[in-house]
């Protein structure tokens, strides 16, 4: 295993997190990735983190709290995005992260932990079940609208 720090993620991180997230998912995105950044220092600095090897970012993990949302009756823990460097996958980087924000949401009165895997993603699923993470019996509904293509006036 690699030595690696974990640190709460910066503004100056986008561009790294960015190009990891290209080689996980074939998509350069950029803003999307400033925009959560920016969100997350504004929630809590210290919620969402990023791993990082010999001054390289290889990994990244984004969170937040909310209340009772979505029919839950408790404040709920969210793990929004994780995204490991493959070189460092089944290295325990993904699982310090997830445990060190585990330990952040309990310090902050937050015992229920939730997150959303696309049954797409099996190896993501099962890391997560090692984790100790179960399915619960929530339903995800989508509706995908046309890009309005009309003119505007």
């Amino acid at each position: 295993m690699s030595d690696f720090e974990i640190r709460p993620v910066s503004e100056h991180d986008a561009e790294e997190i960015a190009r990891l997230d290209e080689h996980l998912t074939g998509q350069w995105r950029i803003e999307h990735w400033e925009e959560r950044i920016a969100y997350a220092a504004r929630r809590d600095p210290d919620a969402s983190l990023v791993a990082l090897a010999d001054s390289r970012l290889i990994a990244y993990l984004f969170t937040d709290t909310r209340g009772q949302e979505y029919g839950f009756e408790e404040k709920t823990g969210w793990i929004e995005a994780i995204g490991v460097d493959p070189e460092y996958q089944k290295q325990t980087v993904g699982r310090h992260l997830v445990e060190r924000v585990l330990h952040r949401f309990q310090q902050t009165g937050v015992n229920h932990i939730r997150t959303l895997v696309s049954a797409h993603q099996s190896q993501l699923e099962s890391f997560f079940a090692h984790l100790g993470f179960e399915a619960e019996p929530i339903k995800v509904l989508r509706l995908t609208i046309p890009p309005d293509g009309g003119e505007k006036e």
